[in-house]
């Protein structure tokens, strides 16, 4: 089955590095297309900031892992400044578009 890109609310200033965050939903869909679910989801890029938003499924193709979302600047993978692990697309979505946001992100542009 052909999934369609999950539609997300993406402020000025994020660059999309990659996108392969379809709308599928493991909860409505069921576990016969896993192939949805692999590491390399969504990655967003704020070069002003030096942040970086990146969205995985961990282990890749395995339908008991969960949605790992990082927000991450200078490259710091080791540290990221805010993580989410879920396997609520609604909430993975919900944060995305939340991070996005100058007022949430603006507390690490100084830092």
């Amino acid at each position: 089955m052909y999934y369609e890109l999950q539609p997300l609310r993406i402020q000025a200033g994020w660059k999309i590095e990659f996108n392969n965050f379809t709308e599928y939903d493991i909860d409505e869909h069921g576990e016969n297309d896993s192939f949805e679910l692999h590491e390399d989801l969504l990655r967003l890029y704020n070069e002003k900031a030096n942040l970086i938003i990146d969205l995985g499924w961990y282990p890749s193709y395995d339908i008991n892992g969960n949605y790992l979302l990082l927000l991450v600047k200078d490259f710091k993978w080791d540290c990221p400044l805010e993580h989410v692990s879920s396997r609520s697309k609604k909430e993975i979505v919900a944060c995305i578009e939340k991070w996005v946001c100058y007022g949430f992100f603006a507390k690490y542009c100084s830092k």
